[in-house]
């Protein structure tokens, strides 16, 4: 007893870095796993936008026509025809990758120009453009923002 008593300074001191150390390391490994898991997050959200994407292609696939009837101007009547879910799917994809690059920063800025050119190539057809002018509201408000710019303002 006597011994601790003359050393207890030092057992403090030896005791406190050991405690240091511990904590440092438990700081770095957590450090490594949350990286790691923030990795594994952002494959697997472009992993589903781009399932969902080939989905996408799968159904233009099976109905050839499909993507090209797009560019026909929506009909009275003709409100929930294949166009029109072609139409939802497309953006429900689009705006989630909005969403993954502009408010969640999941998204790197080369992923972000090839969805961009995707979009490019589908918002100006007139089904889309008339479909986007009546169920915009749906939509997130940054997005809707985002489209009608890319629309040139045209609501």
């Amino acid at each position: 007893m006597e011994w601790l008593d003359s050393h207890s300074g030092g057992v403090q001191a030896i005791a406190t870095g050991v405690l240091v150390f511990l904590t440092a390391y438990y700081a770095w490994t957590t450090r490594a796993l949350v990286h790691e898991t923030r990795t594994t997050l952002k494959a697997a959200a472009r992993a589903t936008l781009q399932s969902r994407l080939d989905r996408i292609s799968e159904l233009c696939i099976q109905n050839p026509r499909l993507f090209t009837s797009l560019d026909q101007e929506m009909l009275e009547g003709e409100d929930q025809d294949g166009r029109f879910h072609l139409s939802s799917m497309f953006l429900g994809v689009l705006e989630e990758a909005f969403t993954q690059f502009s408010l969640e920063r999941s998204m790197s800025p080369d992923d972000w120009s090839a969805w961009q050119a995707t979009i490019d190539v589908f918002l100006p057809k007139p089904y889309v453009t008339q479909y986007w002018q009546r169920s915009q509201h749906t939509f997130e408000p940054s997005f809707r923002r985002f489209v009608n710019e890319r629309l040139g303002g045209r609501r």
